[in-house]
């Protein structure tokens, strides 16, 4: 790690954040919300479905009042981006489980109404 941070701090002049940088395994470091295992496929890290979580509770929060049509595009524009970003990683059991879950979110405003 040492020769690594030399060379970037030295010869390419930009600062290394020694907290968050290391040199390991693929599947023992998450590197930008991915993780890998030794096999190379690509998952999601658990932090990231936590993250993906609240941000879909406050936008299907009951006490938050907005139209329907509203809570839709707002959360369809977050969808759309969350899954184009995260496409590359294996999640098919993770999106049908969180698809589930915003449903029964999406009912829970709805019967709010």
């Amino acid at each position: 790690m040492d020769a690594v941070t030399h060379f970037v701090e030295g010869t390419l002049k930009l600062k290394v954040n020694r907290e968050k940088s290391a040199v390991d395994r693929p599947w023992i470091r998450k590197f930008l919300g991915f993780l890998s295992n030794p096999q190379a496929t690509i998952r999601l890290a658990p932090k990231t479905i936590s993250r993906f979580k609240e941000r879909i509770r406050e936008i299907t929060s009951r006490t938050r009042s907005m139209l329907m049509e509203e809570r839709f595009t707002r959360l369809n524009r977050y969808l759309m981006s969350w899954i184009g970003y995260f496409w590359l990683a294996s999640a098919k059991n993770h999106c049908e489980k969180l698809d589930q879950w915003i449903r029964r979110r999406l009912r829970m405003c709805l019967w709010k109404q």
